[in-house]
């Protein structure tokens, strides 16, 4: 009778042995093929990445909002340097951040943050500019919008943007605003109305 619980018990260690080391034998290939997978997914990134590198391209050197505005101005990061394209693509960046203050001034917003995202040809770029621009465009930009033709207004506009784009070391744009065309049109309207006034003929006050 002991002989045969002996044998019976020998056989379940046998049995839970052997189904224990079948078990790890499971475990280990799982462990293994993740492993391979982890490895073909990371050379598949890598071979991606190389191929088709992202539009961005680090012209920034990764920076954006705040920390970019004033490393362009020199205050932080100052051993950078930005090369002429990014200068550029900056510029047109700050450029339509302007334009996007003024058109938010026009749909009658009187408060904005100093950071909005700028959608360019090579993709979405983190724009920042100081309170007191913003503040500045945003106040004369609403008085324009109700007079176009305010010449305060105008004149505080291109002042601000003037002082912006010196901080920057950009040279002021001629015509931000598109007034131009307009002033000019107004002035050829105005010598037109001037040239077709009727002229007074000799001696129309009885003297010849």
């Amino acid at each position: 009778m002991h002989g045969l619980l002996l044998v019976t018990a020998l056989l379940t260690l046998v049995l839970l042995i052997y189904g224990l080391y079948q078990l790890n034998q499971r475990v280990m290939r799982l462990e293994e093929k993740k492993r391979q997978m982890a490895a073909e997914k990371a050379a598949e990134n890598d071979a991606g990445q190389k191929k088709d590198p992202p539009k961005s391209d680090h012209i920034f050197h990764d920076l954006e909002g705040e920390a970019l505005f004033y490393a362009m101005i020199g205050e932080y990061h100052q051993e950078l340097e930005f090369s002429e394209d990014a200068r550029k693509r900056f510029e047109l960046v700050v450029r339509k951040h302007i334009l996007e203050i003024l058109e938010r001034a026009k749909e009658g917003e009187r408060a904005l943050d100093s950071e909005t995202t700028i959608r360019t040809l090579r993709g979405p770029v983190r724009s920042w500019l100081p309170q007191d621009v913003v503040g500045s465009l945003l106040i004369q930009g609403n008085i324009l919008a109700t007079n176009p033709k305010d010449e305060k207004a105008i004149q505080s506009i291109q002042s601000t943007i003037d002082r912006l784009y010196m901080q920057l070391g950009y040279q002021s744009p001629d015509d931000l605003l598109g007034l131009k065309d307009d002033q000019a049109q107004e002035a050829e309207s105005q010598v037109t109305e001037h040239n077709d006034e009727p002229k007074r003929p000799t001696g129309a006050d009885g003297f010849m």
